[in-house]
C-alpha cells in the first residue's frame, strides 16, 4: 500500500512538472505535436505523456530565440550610424547638458507678490513665524 501511495505522488509530481515545463517552453522548441495536444496527452496518460514530452516533445535550446538583442547578429548589423555621426551626436548631447547645468546654477527669480503684504511686526526671531503670545507651552 505504501509503494502505491509513493508511486502516485511521484506520478503526480512528474505530471505537474511536465505541464509547467510545457507552459513555459517557447513555441519554437515544441516538436511533434502542438501545445494543446501535448497537454491532452500529459493529462490523459500522466506518466507516459510526461515522459514523452520530456524525451521527444521539446527541441534543443539552440532553436529558441536569443536572450538579448546583443546576441542577435541581425541587431548588430542594423546600426547604420558611422563613427563621425556618433561623435557629432555625443558632442551635441554634451552641449545640451552643459547648457542645462548653466541654467540650474543661475538663481531663480523671485515670484511677484500678489495681494496685501503680510505684517511681520510679530516676527521676533526673523524666521517668518510668529512667537506665541499667550505663553501656552503646547503652542510653543
Amino acid at each position: 500500500m505504501r509503494w502505491l501511495i509513493i508511486g502516485g505522488i511521484l506520478a503526480l509530481v512528474v505530471t505537474v512538472y511536465a505541464l509547467v515545463d510545457l507552459t513555459v517552453t517557447d513555441d519554437r522548441r515544441i516538436r511533434r505535436l502542438n501545445r494543446v495536444l501535448w497537454v491532452v496527452l500529459i493529462v490523459v496518460l500522466p506518466v507516459l505523456g510526461a515522459i514523452g514530452w520530456l524525451a521527444w516533445g521539446k527541441g534543443p535550446r539552440s532553436s529558441a530565440r536569443p536572450l538579448a538583442p546583443d546576441d542577435d547578429p541581425a541587431f548588430s548589423r542594423s546600426s547604420d550610424v558611422s563613427d563621425a555621426e556618433a561623435d557629432r551626436r555625443i558632442a551635441e548631447l554634451e552641449a545640451q547638458l552643459a547648457a542645462l547645468d548653466a541654467e540650474e546654477e543661475r538663481p531663480a527669480p523671485e515670484p511677484p507678490v500678489i495681494g496685501p503684504v503680510a505684517d511681520d511686526s510679530d516676527d521676533s526671531d526673523g524666521s517668518g513665524r510668529r512667537s506665541p503670545d499667550d505663553g501656552d507651552a503646547a503652542r510653543a
